[in-house]
């Protein structure tokens, strides 16, 4: 996924994109600000990439390879010979003498096909996404992906980034006081400010910043492809990826033997960076063919609703963490009912969620719902860590923004969108002037644009693009298509963000028949071109629990203790009783004895109490299942409440406590009678209505119920 360039701070656990934004003048007050000198303050390319490209002094070395054991090994499961991993040693700027060595991780993933007959000789290399996105995440995913059935599949962890030579690995925790954001314009200045700390402590390090961008990059693919002893591969790049692929057309145009590009960013990143164009779109998608749920109801003007009442009456939620956030609260940004739907729309299968989140959210936060506020205070002060809670570089991210020229765009977007109703929400125009005067300090600017002219090649080239892509709208795709003659462009309805990953089934028998032949006009793309389907959209069983749990986090596993016994006990004593129960009417009907004579009889409170556990299980059963489906397909959706069939399973769980007292209430009226009940009967079924009793209330506790 392309990282999003446009606010600083964000909730790990809720927030699945990351902001950072920059200002000139605005400077918050005792924030530390970048005054260090690079070496080169203006960029000069000493010898243009199409005349150097690896013969310059310093990169005419031949890469070394090593062997390693993969870094994720005990985290992703597999056997030996089926992932295996290296390091390749390479310049770290081609473009300057003296330059220092780097080492890169590259992951191999071998053909899973059974038939070897099958097996292709030509490999795929994956061109991953960001800038800044660790390798760990895509080998979890496309170790299993169809398209590594006949080839071998590579991944190249890109420089700066994890195993890769990694700079600033502890960036989020860089001066935890500029955690005091108070607003949009102050959050977004912490995060330039962050980066400007980020870029002195590398430079003291010797880190040659200005190595850091698409064309080295690019340059590193193709050493990779050399050292491998490749002489041609294909190539296949989703996002920021898009966008290094089209580089590696100009570094390396003899060793692509055929590209796919997926949800794209132009070489020249043009129609990018407008914040405000891809939020309206995020909305109308969601909002404008939205039908058949509840939420649906007057969805957009709640949301602005929601999101103008916290810019206008900002939030301040006491921090959970002080160590993380020394001032003692934490800004609530409204962006928070924006950002998260827009990471949901990155994958079709959670879009029927999408609207329940956006509604159920915006009316928790209109109505200030304490139970809310208290888990997203733990999720926006406690839930970050040094890493921020993302598997990328943030350091490496931003350098190359910085020298390709993606945070000067951002800013011409901001100042060009002044005025738009996500002014002051996601777009922060002194934060976006902030970032380039870091770079600028840095001695990082834009490199000369001619390396990042649209580009054209011979190399068959397939475009496609998801149509309801968040990031990277399909018009971009359309844009370059249109500069690249000979390419051929596909555009699949409802897709998010990388159909040929998302739609993992099609995109590998689409990319896999396009491999094997490299012929675009006879290219069965059916499949690609029906899409996902439209999205048939749920409501969410609204319960506020998840976010009590979320405040107990910081203090788990202790916290938890009481609330697992407390629902453990009445789930053990239930189940026990709903098997006990008809066991023991079992023995009784072989042993022919009446229940009088047994003293029985208990006025129908057995039975009662055997479907008041009968009724509490199942419901837990289906609150699980409900959990179960958000957890598989949008787990961040659980912010917002429980998926069907946790519906059914709330009202149940109302149920079992209600038929546990009249259970109780029946076993009195028999004992009051003058009835006589065996001490086991009478102790199974108290405990059972008790039990079922407990239940509930622990429902009503934890705001699982249907209220």
């Amino acid at each position: 996924m392309i990282h999003l360039i446009a606010l600083t701070g964000a909730a790990a656990l809720l927030m699945a994109a990351a902001q950072d934004a920059p200002d000139p003048d605005a400077t918050p007050q005792n924030a530390p600000v970048s005054t260090y000198e690079d070496p080169v303050s203006t960029y000069e390319d000493p010898v243009s990439s199409h005349q150097a490209g690896f013969e310059t002094p310093d990169s005419s070395l031949n890469p070394r390879l090593t062997p390693l054991v993969c870094p994720f090994k005990g985290e992703i499961e597999y056997e030996p010979g089926e992932i295996s991993c290296g390091v390749i040693t390479v310049p770290e700027n081609r473009e300057r003498a003296g330059t220092r060595l780097i080492q890169l991780h590259y992951v191999r993933i071998a053909p899973t096909g059974e038939d070897e007959a099958e097996h292709r000789e030509d490999p795929v290399i994956y061109l991953t996404g960001g800038p800044g996105v660790g390798v760990d995440a895509y080998v979890g995913r496309l170790k299993d992906h169809p398209i590594a059935e006949t080839r071998p599949l590579y991944i190249l962890e890109q420089r700066g980034i994890g195993a890769s030579t990694s700079f600033c690995p502890q960036f989020n925790a860089i001066d935890p006081g500029l955690s005091a954001a108070r607003d949009l314009d102050e959050m977004s200045i912490a995060g330039a400010e962050r980066t400007a700390l980020c870029f002195r402590e590398a430079s003291e390090q010797g880190i040659d910043l200005t190595g850091y961008n698409t064309v080295e990059n690019a340059r590193d693919v193709r050493a990779l492809r050399e050292a491998l002893g490749y002489e041609q591969w294909n190539v296949w790049g989703i996002s920021y990826g898009s966008h290094l692929g089209q580089m590696l057309l100009t570094q390396d145009p003899d060793g692509v033997r055929a590209l796919v590009l997926d949800a794209i960013v132009p070489n020249d990143l043009a129609g990018l960076f407008d914040l405000s164009q891809i939020f309206d779109t995020l909305v109308a998608n969601f909002t404008g063919d939205c039908s058949g749920a509840k939420a649906c109801r007057d969805l957009e003007a709640r949301l602005f609703a929601a999101m103008e009442s916290l810019r206008d009456n900002p939030v301040f939620l006491p921090a959970a963490d002080i160590e993380t956030t020394p001032g003692g609260e934490v800004w609530l940004p409204p962006a928070l009912l924006a950002y998260i739907p827009f990471s949901l729309a990155y994958d079709e299968p959670t879009y029927p969620f999408i609207p329940a989140v956006m509604s159920n959210l915006a009316d928790a936060l209109t109505r200030r719902d304490p139970v809310v506020l208290e888990g997203l205070a733990v999720a926006l002060s406690g839930g970050m860590g040094p890493g921020g809670g993302f598997s990328m570089s943030p350091g490496m991210s931003a350098a190359v923004q910085c020298n390709d020229g993606y945070v000067q765009g951002e800013l011409a977007a901001a100042e060009a969108s002044a005025g738009s109703r996500w002014q002051g929400l996601v777009v922060s125009i002194p934060g976006s002037r902030r970032a380039v005067q870091v770079c600028e300090e840095a001695g990082l600017f834009p490199r000369p644009r001619e390396q990042y002219a649209l580009v054209q090649s011979d190399v068959p080239t397939l475009i496609i693009n998801g149509a309801w892509d968040p990031i990277t709208p399909p018009s971009l795709a359309v844009y370059i298509h249109e500069g690249m003659p000979g390419s051929r462009y596909v555009e699949a309805p409802y897709a998010g963000h990388g159909p040929t990953r998302s739609m993992p089934e099609c995109g590998a028998q689409v990319m896999r028949d396009f491999f094997d032949s490299r012929d675009l006009d006879g290219l069965d793309v059916s499949c690609m071109e029906e899409g996902a389907g439209a999205p048939q959209y749920e409501d969410l069983v609204w319960s506020t629990g998840v976010y009590r749990a979320l405040a107990l986090s910081p203090d788990a596993p202790q916290a938890f203790i009481v609330p697992m016994l407390w629902a453990g006990i009445c789930v053990l004593i239930l189940g026990l009783g709903i098997f006990i129960l008809p066991l023991s009417v079992l023995a009784r009907i072989i042993d022919r004895r009446p229940a009088a004579e047994l003293a029985a009889l208990t006025g129908g409170a057995r039975l009662t109490a055997w479907l008041a556990g009968v009724r509490g299980l199942t419901g837990l059963a289906l609150i699980g299942a409900g959990a179960a489906r958000l957890m598989e397909d949008a787990d961040a959706a659980i912010i917002a409440g429980l998926a069907a069939p946790a519906g059914i399973g709330t009202w149940l769980m109302l149920l079992t406590g209600v038929l546990g007292l009249v259970s109780l209430v029946l076993l009195a009226r028999t004992l009051a009678s003058g009835e006589r009940v065996r001490f086991g009967t009478l102790a199974g079924i108290t405990l059972m209505g008790l039990s079922a009793a407990a239940l509930t209330t622990f429902a009503f506790v934890w705001d699982i119920g249907p209220f």
